[in-house]
């Protein structure tokens, strides 16, 4: 099911797109720096939107954009996300109806977040899946 929709959204195998504007976009913005985890997530997935609704396994299945500028004025937002996540996050897109930020810690983890900040999963391939098919966190 992920592959599909990934697919649908315009992903393929090798996908690979330039990450230059959005880190000189955010750099220029703020504070934020993008590191190695990031950047290969962004040139393989950034500028993806995925349109779906409905129910999921634990969450429901919501709409979610991979553009990372989308929080361009947010750095305090990052700032407090990735202190209390314990990592430094890099924004990484939306999700949610723009209700959450979605960030990357240089380890590859997905967090989800705005008011808190939520472990999405261990590794971006995983956190793709939990979006897609709805699944709240780590299975």
């Amino acid at each position: 099911m992920t592959e599909q929709v990934l697919r649908d959204a315009g992903w393929f195998p090798g996908r690979s797109v330039t990450t230059t504007e959005w880190e000189n976009v955010l750099r220029e913005s703020g504070d934020f720096e993008m590191h190695e985890a990031a950047r290969l997530f962004l040139t393989e997935f950034g500028g993806l939107e995925i349109n779906q609704e409905g129910p999921g396994k634990n969450m429901a299945r919501s709409p979610f954009r991979l553009d990372p500028t989308v929080a361009k004025w947010d750095e305090e937002i990052f700032d407090v996300l990735s202190e209390e996540a314990g990592v430094y996050l890099y924004p990484i897109g939306d999700a949610f109806r723009r209700n959450q930020y979605l960030g990357i810690a240089a380890d590859g983890a997905v967090y989800l977040g705005m008011d808190s900040v939520m472990l999405l999963a261990r590794s971006p391939d995983r956190a793709l899946e939990n979006l897609i098919e709805g699944i709240q966190g780590e299975q």
